[in-house]
């Protein structure tokens, strides 16, 4: 952002309606995380789909409440300090969703410009949901779909980083990755400076310098906020949803925003009153400037969120447990691994994304412990990393 140069201009008013429109936004996801009482607080609406254990009990999930469940940190934690780091979290995930959409549609893009009968965008691209394809199967991505998949470099995140390919998706992550990572990083390690955090004199073992700290933080933040952020949306195409009871009502507004782990131009429809979203979510549809082009059901020409699920599918094989360890993070998260690794010399700890057997034993989890309940909006030293161990390959361990 410091490196922006030339002259700048007053937006004009389209621009300025955007801009409000968007901290509108903001402000009913705060609320609905606050205040909503509809399933998206519970297992149904969390990162991973896996956990379907049943409800967090509210009382110990969220702001103020949870300050008395001796969280690090909590007790200096007051309204406008949460607020200060879930808004800046949620600006910037939105920000992340429209600047590295290109990065995870790259397939898409590429297929279009090579074309070709029978390539990989006739099959996952326009004609995925065509009338004339007789057999649903023959529209089914298939093994050499998966392949062509491979030559973009977000889409080998299981990869060893000492393998020859892995070395070679590295290298692309400085590209594609690195421009949004390295801000997020620098500002991080900025603010420590600036103002330091209140660490009670906890110092982590695996911070190198003070600094580092901050950047961590800045990092879970936008970790945190990509959880609590997703759940809070129905898609009128995937879910037969017409909206809540306030499309009903005057004064709606709109937004248009690209979720990342989406990756496709929507307009959002909010009530006015934020309070109209307790007991409903907000309504995601396909921007209308999408209407009569071949971009109008891009969540089915080319969903990441499947390509990756089928990725992730082939790689454990038959033996593998689904509810020991999460095989993650998920591959929409080596944005994080990207940064950790490559800027500071630290990696996931082992147990993060572990995800336990027993229904009566979920809470042990530490993302439905800590994440879910919004741990790191208060605590000033939370962070699930440790130092980077070479040779492990992350979807395992």
């Amino acid at each position: 952002m410091n490196s922006l140069s030339g002259a700048s201009k007053l937006p004009h008013l389209a621009e300025l309606k955007e801009v409000l429109s968007m901290q509108h936004l903001v402000r009913c996801i705060e609320y609905m995380y606050f205040s909503s009482t509809t399933r998206h607080q519970d297992s149904e609406g969390n990162l991973f789909q896996d956990l379907k254990f049943g409800k967090y009990p509210a009382a110990l999930r969220q702001f103020p409440a949870c300050l008395k469940e001796d969280i690090p940190g909590a007790e200096s934690a007051t309204l406008e300090s949460f607020e200060d780091s879930f808004y800046r979290a949620i600006y910037r995930l939105l920000l992340a969703g429209a600047v590295l959409a290109r990065a995870y549609m790259e397939p898409l893009f590429r297929a279009r410009e090579e074309g070709g009968k029978g390539s990989f965008f006739l099959r996952c691209g326009t004609d995925y949901w065509a009338e004339d394809v007789e057999d649903i199967a023959d529209a089914y991505p298939m093994e050499e779909d998966f392949a062509y998949i491979r030559q973009s470099p977000v889409f080998n995140y299981d990869l060893s980083d000492w393998s020859e390919v892995g070395q070679w998706r590295n290298r692309k992550y400085e590209t594609c990755l690195g421009p949004f990572a390295s801000w997020i990083i620098d500002d991080g390690r900025k603010r420590e400076q600036e103002k330091p955090r209140q660490s009670g004199g906890m110092e982590p073992e695996w911070a190198e310098n003070t600094a580092d700290v901050g950047a961590v933080r800045e990092l879970m933040l936008l970790l945190v906020a990509y959880d609590h952020f997703n759940n809070k949306f129905q898609n009128e195409h995937t879910r037969n949803f017409g909206g809540g009871p306030y499309m009903q009502k005057p004064g709606n507004r709109t937004v248009s925003i690209v979720r990342f782990g989406i990756f496709q131009i929507e307009e959002i429809t909010m009530p006015a009153a934020v309070e109209d979203l307790q007991d409903t979510y907000l309504l995601a549809k396909n921007h209308p400037v999408l209407e009569g082009t071949e971009g109008k059901d891009i969540q089915y020409q080319f969903n990441v969120q499947k390509a990756f699920f089928f990725l992730k599918d082939r790689m454990r094989g038959s033996f593998f447990t689904w509810s020991r360890e999460n095989p993650g993070p998920p591959g929409t998260f080596e944005l994080w691994h990207f940064a950790l690794r490559h800027y500071l010399n630290l990696g996931f700890k082992s147990g993060s994304f572990w995800m336990p057997r027993r229904e009566d034993t979920y809470m042990q989890s530490i993302w439905w412990r800590e994440v879910g309940r919004g741990d790191i909006f208060m605590n000033p030293n939370w962070a699930i990393v440790q130092r980077y161990r070479p040779g492990v390959i992350s979807w395992i361990h």
